[in-house]
C-alpha cells in the first residue's frame, strides 16, 4: 500500500495485482488526488475498514478475488464511487456487476491516461454530489422528524409531497403516508379546506409569502386550538415549483399570556423574597470564604513551621552525630587486638547506627530544602547510562546479599542531558534501594532507558510486593509508607520516593509510578526535551 500527495485531496483507492499498473496510475492521479493502492481484494478491504475513499478503481482480473467480487463487498464498507476496469473478455462479468449494482462505471482496456483521468474525475464528482444530496436528505429528514411543529410541502397541484408526523396528527391521520399525493380538500371535503387551497393557489401564482397568520381550528367538542401558520413558495431556478408550510401551535402561548398576567404580582413578590435570601446567602458565603482563607493561611504557616523545625533539628543533630561517629572510629583505632575482639562489635553497632541516623537527617534536610526552594541545581552534561550504572554499583551489595538480579537495558543511543549529576544519581539510587528493599530474595530488578516522544526516560521495574492503588499518593508524600499483609512496614523514613519526585520536578521533569499488589512496581523518570544536549 502506498499514499501520495498532501493537503485536503479526495482519496482514491486503486486495486490491481500488477505493480507497474499501480505505479502508473498513482503517478497519473497524485497531483489531484490522494492515492491509495492495494495488490488484491482482501488488502483493499482492510484499507476501506480504516479509511474513507471517494473513488475505488479496481481491475477485474485479479487472483483469488475478482474485481467484481471485491467491489460487491466494498459497497458494504464504503459509499465511494466504484469503477471496474475490464477487458473485452470480461464483458459477462461487467454486465453481471452492473445488474447487481456492484459498480457505478467501468473503464475498458486498454485505457489511455486522459480517459482514465476523466473517468476518475467524473466518479469523484458523483461521490461529492451523492454526499451533498445525502447530507441534504439527512438534514431534511432530521428537520421534519424532530421539529414539533406541523410541516408540509406541496406541489403545484397542491398535493402533499412530504409531511411530518405532527401535520398528520393535525389532520386526524396516524401515518404520514396517508397524506402524500392527496389534496387537503380531498381529505377533509370541507369549505374551510377549499378556502385554504384558494389562498395557497394565490401564493403559487403570485410568489408571495404568507407569514405568521393566526388561525383557529375547532374540534368536534368545540375546543379551539390556535396556530401561527407561515407558507412560502418554493423556487427552482427562479420558477415556483411548490410551497412549504409550517403551523406552530400557539394555544399554550395564549394560555401562558393569561397566566403571566395573573401571576405578575406573585412573581414580583417571589423575586423580592429571593433577592433578600440571596443577599443573606452572599453574606454567609463571604464569611465562610474568610474562614476558609484563614484556615489555609494557618495550614501554610504550620507547614512552613514544620519545615523550619525539621531543618533546624537536623542541623542540631548532625554535630553530635558526627562526634559519635568520630569518637567510635577513634576508639576502634586505638584499641588493642584483645579489646577490639571484645568491644569492636559494640563500636561497629554504634558507628552503623550513627551513620544510619545521619543519612535519615540528610534526607530530612533535603526534603526541607526542596520544600522551601533552596536546592540549587549544579548542572553539567551528564551521561545518562553512566549515571545509572554508578547508582547500580552503589546498591550492588544489597542486591547480591538477597541474590536478586539487577539488569540495565539502554535502548538505542542515549543523548547527554543537562542535569545535576549528583542529584540524578541520588534519584536512581533511591529507586533502586526501594526496589531491592521491597523485592523478595531471588527477585528481579530491571532498569531501562530510552528516548520517547523527544524526552529521555529512565524506568526502574521490579517484581516485588507492589503497592495498592489507594496507597500510591501516600508513598509519594514525605514519611509516607504503605503497609499490607503482603508487605509489612519496612525500616526507613519513607523519604526516598518524595525526594526523587522533588528532584525530578527541579529538573523540569516528572516521576510517575505504577504498581499492583503482589506483582511489582514500575517507576518512570522523564527528563524533558529541553534537558537534552544538542
Amino acid at each position: 500500500m502506498s499514499v501520495s500527495g498532501t493537503g485536503p485531496k479526495e482519496h482514491v483507492l486503486v486495486v490491481d495485482d500488477e505493480p507497474q499498473i499501480l505505479t502508473a496510475i498513482t503517478d497519473l492521479l497524485e497531483d489531484e488526488f490522494q492515492v491509495w493502492t492495494a495488490h488484491d481484494g482482501p488488502s483493499a478491504l482492510d484499507i476501506l475498514k480504516e479509511h474513507e475513499m471517494a473513488v475505488i478503481l479496481s481491475d477485474q482480473r485479479m487472483p483469488g478475488m475478482s474485481g467484481a467480487e471485491f467491489l460487491g463487498q466494498a459497497r458494504v464498507l464504503s459509499d465511494a464511487t466504484r469503477v471496474l476496469v475490464t477487458g473485452y473478455s470480461d464483458l459477462d462479468a461487467l454486465v453481471s456487476a452492473v445488474n447487481l449494482g456492484q459498480i457505478h462505471a467501468y473503464l475498458s482496456k486498454p485505457w489511455n491516461p486522459l480517459e482514465l483521468k476523466v473517468v476518475v474525475r467524473t466518479a469523484a464528482d458523483r461521490w461529492r454530489l451523492d454526499r451533498t444530496l445525502q447530507q441534504e436528505r439527512t438534514l431534511l429528514l432530521a428537520l421534519m422528524g424532530n421539529i414539533p411543529d406541523a410541516i408540509f410541502i406541496k406541489d403545484l397541484q397542491l398535493k402533499f409531497s412530504r409531511v411530518n408526523q405532527p401535520q398528520a396528527r393535525l389532520l386526524g391521520l396516524s401515518e404520514t403516508s396517508d397524506l402524500v399525493g392527496q389534496r387537503l380538500s380531498e381529505l377533509l371535503g370541507s369549505e374551510q379546506a377549499k378556502a385554504v387551497e384558494v389562498e395557497e393557489q394565490a401564493i403559487l401564482e403570485q410568489g408571495a409569502s404568507q407569514l405568521d397568520k393566526v388561525e383557529a381550528v375547532t374540534d368536534e367538542s368545540g375546543n379551539a386550538q390556535w396556530f401561527s401558520v407561515s407558507k412560502v413558495p418554493i423556487r427552482l431556478g427562479g420558477e415556483v415549483v411548490g410551497l412549504a408550510g409550517i403551523a406552530r401551535d400557539i394555544t399554550a402561548r395564549k394560555q401562558a399570556e393569561d397566566y403571566l398576567r395573573r401571576a405578575h404580582d406573585e412573581l414580583q413578590q417571589a423575586v423580592e423574597e429571593r433577592t433578600r435570601w440571596l443577599q443573606q446567602e452572599i453574606g454567609r458565603r463571604a464569611k465562610a470564604e474568610e474562614q476558609a482563607q484563614a484556615a489555609r493561611e494557618a495550614a501554610e504557616a504550620a507547614s512552613r513551621a514544620k519545615t523550619i523545625f525539621l531543618a533546624n533539628m537536623s542541623h542540631e543533630l548532625r554535630t553530635p552525630l558526627n562526634a559519635i561517629i568520630g569518637f567510635s572510629e577513634l576508639a576502634h583505632s586505638i584499641m588493642g587486638e584483645t579489646d577490639v575482639e571484645r568491644y569492636g562489635g559494640f563500636l561497629d553497632n554504634i558507628s552503623e547506627s550513627a551513620h544510619h541516623l545521619l543519612r535519615v537527617i540528610s534526607d530530612i534536610l533535603d526534603v526541607s530544602r526542596v520544600e522551601v526552594g533552596k536546592v540549587v541545581l549544579r548542572e553539567s552534561e551528564v551521561d545518562v547510562a553512566e549515571a545509572v550504572r554508578a547508582a547500580m554499583r552503589l546498591v550492588s551489595h544489597v542486591v547480591s546479599a538477597k541474590r536478586q538480579s539487577l539488569t540495565f537495558t539502554p535502548k538505542g543511543e542515549l543523548p547527554r542531558i543537562r542535569a545535576d549529576e549528583r542529584l540524578m544519581k541520588q534519584i536512581v539510587l533511591n529507586l533502586l534501594s526501594n526496589a531491592a528493599k521491597f523485592t523478595p530474595e531471588s527477585g528481579n530488578i530491571r532498569v531501562e532507558a530510552c528516548v520517547a516522544d523527544g524526552c529521555v526516560t529512565v524506568a526502574v521495574e521490579d517484581d516485588g510486593v507492589g503497592i495498592a492503588a489507594e496507597d500510591i499518593p501516600m508513598v509519594l508524600q514525605p514519611f509516607g509508607q504503605a503497609e499490607n499483609a503482603i508487605s509489612p512496614k519496612h525500616e526507613g523514613t519513607g523519604l526516598g520516593l518524595p525526594l526523587a519526585k522533588g528532584f525530578m520536578e527541579l529538573h523540569g521533569g516528572n516521576l510517575s509510578l505504577e504498581s499492583r499488589v503482589g506483582e511489582g512496581t514500575r517507576v518512570v523518570l522523564t527528563f524533558p526535551a529541553s534537558c537534552i544536549v544538542a
